[in-house]
């Protein structure tokens, strides 16, 4: 219902471009589209996409194997997740729902974080794109997978958690 509500809003407060705005001053449209810049006023098309370049690019399939295994885990995570709760922990529905929902909360912060810390090392040259992208691409999932260890490993019922939460946020970092 939600989601319903919220697309309502969207196209109805929402606009294709600040000058197709209805109620957009001059003095506020000249400032927001001097703060953008220069904007490309054509789309690429098929044929202007640099196919080769992409199906070549060795940095692309390692993105693309990458995230591949980064969901194909966090989906397995999130769909034997209850069964895992209760099998393994020993833990009641309402105990592992409040329990359950810390990774992806956990997430959710951390997702933010990572993404204004990214722009922050780019911002300020500490690291290029590229940079940024396989330190927090890959930290992210390294870490992600050394607390899914903990988790595969731990006998403690705490430490067991405290790997599923942290591995979960960790994968934030990979996703910002």
């Amino acid at each position: 219902a939600f989601g319903i509500i919220w697309y309502f809003f969207w196209t109805w407060f929402t606009f294709e471009k600040p000058a197709c705005h209805p109620t957009i001053s001059q003095a506020e449209l000249i400032y927001i589209e001097n703060s953008i810049g220069p904007v490309s006023k054509t789309l690429p098309t098929l044929k202007t996409t640099p196919w080769k370049a992409m199906l070549t690019s060795t940095p692309v399939y390692a993105i693309i194997v990458a995230n591949f295994c980064r969901s194909w885990t966090f989906y397995l995570l999130l769909l034997s997740q209850p069964m895992f709760f209760k099998e393994v922990l020993q833990l009641e529905v309402k105990q592992s729902g409040f329990l359950g929902a810390l990774p992806h909360l956990l997430m959710t912060i951390v997702v933010p974080i990572g993404g204004y810390s990214a722009d922050y090392l780019r911002r300020r040259d500490y690291l290029t794109t590229t940079g940024v992208r396989k330190l927090f691409n890959c930290g992210g999932f390294g870490m992600e997978a050394i607390f899914l260890l903990v988790v595969a490993y731990a006998r403690n019922q705490v430490a067991i958690l405290m790997g599923l939460i942290l591995a979960v946020g960790f994968s934030g970092f990979a996703i910002s």
